[in-house]
């Protein structure tokens, strides 16, 4: 049980923090190719892109707790 909710974690976890490490990649190779040293520049950029993909990806968070609790608690989906 430890194991799967662990994977779940991963699972959910795994879209918001992809595109944040995409993001600050991008932000980073633009601070470097205009020569810009500010390190609160690229916190935007994350934070916007991370909210965007945390709506986006909410419904299947969402349903895959629901599901994983389901299996867990044994009781039968609507």
């Amino acid at each position: 049980m430890c194991q799967q909710a662990l994977l779940l974690a991963a699972m959910i976890a795994a879209p918001i923090l992809i595109v944040g490490v995409l993001m600050g990649l991008l932000t980073g190779l633009l601070q470097s190719l205009f020569q810009i040293q500010d390190q609160a520049i690229s916190f935007v950029p994350k934070l916007l892109a991370s909210v965007m993909v945390l709506l986006v990806c909410l419904p299947w968070m969402f349903s895959q707790v629901m599901q994983f609790w389901q299996t867990m608690s044994g009781v039968e989906p609507y």
